[in-house]
């Protein structure tokens, strides 16, 4: 019988006294430190025994109580990024996205990304045979797939404005009072319902990726681009050419999926380049959501103040 061996075994070679090395080094280290300072440096007898104390203690904890991985994880912690804007230059490592092109988003390592937007169904209403069908073609499309994909699902704040706004203008147009009158009532409570229930809106996205060098691209291309780079005419152009060669591929993986989703009921939209900038920016913070799409502050006080300089030009 064959047994899986676990990869994450650590083994450290016992030097001395059932210590590993690094036990020893830092014992040594730390008591050898506190020895000094007791034997050599002439100060108050119990100044010299709280630093010899604090020494050993230190050793101790080096050596058996992981103090060098805390320390390193909270130095790490201090210097990586831990708050910053949507503007601020230290994203662009940490975000990692190069630009946003024709529905795509190239990223720094030259692979590009696509985004659908599924709308779910309610799966529990379905009858028997509608639920094996459905989950037939979902085992369907995970099988036609030779390539990783990313399921994402979202969490946001309910927004029916404009589906309120619509939904006013009807009856508006119907020029009756009592019903505009039950319309108010209505908005009323709605509002008054999600904003007491905190009712939340879930979104879904699946997002497919292509590498130019992935393990399935041949190898021609990648000594192609290779023997490029030496030639400074030939490379835009390759550039350019390699990128049309993915977006291509990508489309055809985009199409894949859409259709492959479409056989399971639920309605797909690849999402635009202004709907990928919206949805990039939602993940930080002081943006103020909008059904799908998010707004900055920043941008909403520009606007309101240009048209505050129009009124004055007028």
């Amino acid at each position: 019988m064959a047994y899986e061996i676990p990869q994450n075994l650590k083994y450290s070679e016992k030097i001395a006294f059932n210590l590993t090395f690094w036990q020893l080094l830092w014992l040594g280290l730390f008591w050898g430190l506190s020895a000094v300072i007791f034997f050599k440096f002439e100060l108050n007898f119990y100044l010299k025994f709280l630093l010899c104390f604090l020494f050993v203690c230190l050793g101790v904890g080096f050596s058996f109580f992981n103090f060098f991985d805390y320390l390193k994880v909270y130095w790490n912690y201090r210097k990586g990024l831990r708050k910053a804007g949507f503007f601020d230059s230290k994203l662009n490592d940490f975000v990692e996205v190069k630009k946003i092109e024709d529905n795509t988003i190239f990223l720094n390592n030259n692979s590009l990304r696509a985004i659908l937007e599924i709308t779910p169904i309610n799966f529990s209403i379905l009858s028997e045979a509608e639920q094996k069908a459905i989950v037939s073609a979902y085992r369907d499309f995970l099988n036609s797939l030779d390539f990783p994909v990313q399921i994402v699902m979202r969490t946001v704040s309910l927004n029916l404005d404009e589906y309120l706004f619509n939904l006013k203008k009807n009856v508006i147009e119907l020029n009756n009072v009592e019903l505009e009158k039950q319309f108010e009532s209505f908005k009323e409570f709605i509002q008054t319902f999600i904003e007491e229930n905190s009712v939340k809106n879930r979104l879904f996205y699946v997002v497919v990726p292509y590498s130019p060098y992935s393990k399935t691209q041949p190898l021609k291309d990648f000594f192609v681009n290779l023997k490029n780079l030496f030639s400074k005419k030939k490379q835009k152009t390759s550039f350019k050419l390699n990128e049309e060669i993915a977006l291509n591929q990508l489309n055809v993986r985009v199409q894949l999926c859409s259709e492959k989703l479409k056989t399971c009921g639920l309605f797909v939209k690849r999402l635009n380049e202004d709907q990928l900038f919206g949805l990039l920016a939602s993940f930080f913070d002081s943006f103020i959501p909008a059904e799908n799409n998010y707004f900055f502050p920043l941008t909403l006080l520009e606007k309101f103040s240009g048209e505050k300089n129009e009124e004055k030009e007028k």
